[in-house]
């Protein structure tokens, strides 16, 4: 008796440290879009522990092993990541099995599924592997228009298809032959703007994305405020500040730029000082930012440290080469400034003395 009541007990107290799948999954993420990858994977893994037969947290631990990737410029978990994207798409097909009626139920299985071969493809196309991005990208559409089609409430899952939706109103008339259809402009927006407010996991990640999308729409204007708004509410994620970085960049507006790169670059280099390469590219963005806004000597010592750094880099970066020239340029046109004594005049001016 004694015994049983014990165990009694016991569960009572565990279920006081049992926290449902979706609170599980929201810190997750909170955490991927501070890029605190460790924290976030504690609470990714404990979904998959919690829940194994969800694909939920599966798929959002594969989506934090993407941004660590990318972010840390390495394919170290590469082989993890499609494994756990293969499980939810197993798991998702295995909810359809024995859903029966849960039309609701269905539907999120069939997001799951959709999100899984859209991370795929994605990351085959950031690889070249086209035809094989293209294939996982073209079932990942039809997965997710399913979703739509059950429940039109899953807005998580407009945002997939808004984007695609928009890419295909700029691919060139000689190409549109290759994937039919017809698709707006006016409606793609408004499904990726309806995942930035109504999705129940995915609104910040639909706000960056909405950020380029504007931008290639040339809506610079509406893409720097969200952008701003982004930094503001995760001050310390280098993806977002590198988000506004492109905005300002591309209005012209190179002061507030070299602000924001030299908070990226403190941020690189407390996170990831062994980077070279993240490290070097930083370094690059602020001599163009400083050169630009005439502050020359400052310029000369960026590019300076960027080559620098970048030697040390012995892989194969495709940008690498492009980064070198352009700072050695800079360096030489500005060799005039190395070891002048610079002074800023009453009107803002950098001036030197031979």
């Amino acid at each position: 008796m004694k015994f049983f009541l014990l165990f009694s007990i016991l569960g009572e107290v565990d279920s006081l440290f049992w926290e449902p799948l979706d609170s599980l999954i929201s810190k997750g993420l909170e955490y991927t879009y501070a890029e605190k990858y460790t924290e976030a994977t504690f609470y990714f893994d404990l979904a998959i522990k919690n829940y194994p037969s969800s694909p939920i947290g599966y798929l959002y631990k594969a989506g934090l092993l993407d941004l660590y990737m990318i972010d840390f410029e390495t394919d170290i978990y590469e082989v993890t990541f499609y494994e756990l994207l293969d499980k939810a798409v197993e798991l998702s097909r295995k909810i359809r099995e024995r859903a029966n009626s849960d039309s609701q139920l269905v539907a999120w299985s069939y997001f799951t599924e959709g999100s899984a071969f859209a991370y795929r493809a994605i990351r085959k196309g950031r690889n070249r592997e086209y035809i094989s991005a293209i294939k996982y990208g073209l079932k990942s559409l039809e997965l997710l228009r399913k979703c739509i089609e059950i429940d039109s409430s899953i807005y998580d899952a407009y945002l997939p298809l808004g984007v695609f939706e928009f890419a295909m109103t700029k691919i060139p008339p000689a190409f549109k032959w290759l994937l039919p259809g017809e698709y707006s402009k006016e409606e793609a927006l408004r499904k990726i703007e309806l995942s930035t407010t109504k999705s129940k996991y995915i609104s910040i990640v639909a706000l960056n994305a909405y950020v380029w999308v504007l931008a290639y729409d040339n809506q610079n204007d509406s893409a720097l405020k969200i952008a701003e708004r982004l930094v503001e509410m995760y001050p310390t994620s280098r993806t977002f500040r590198w988000t506004l970085s492109y905005i300002q960049r591309r209005m012209g507006l190179w002061r507030e730029a070299l602000k924001n790169h030299e908070v990226i670059l403190y941020l690189t280099l407390r996170d990831q000082p062994w980077n070279s390469y993240n490290v070097g590219v930083s370094l690059y963005y602020l001599a163009i930012s400083s050169y630009i806004v005439g502050e020359k000597r400052r310029a000369l010592f960026y590019a300076e440290a960027c080559k620098s750094e970048l030697s040390k880099v012995t892989e194969d970066k495709p940008l690498k080469g492009k980064i070198l020239r352009v700072v050695s340029n800079l360096s030489e046109r500005l060799d005039k400034y190395r070891g002048t004594n610079l002074y800023v005049d009453p009107a803002g001016v950098e001036k030197y003395v031979p």
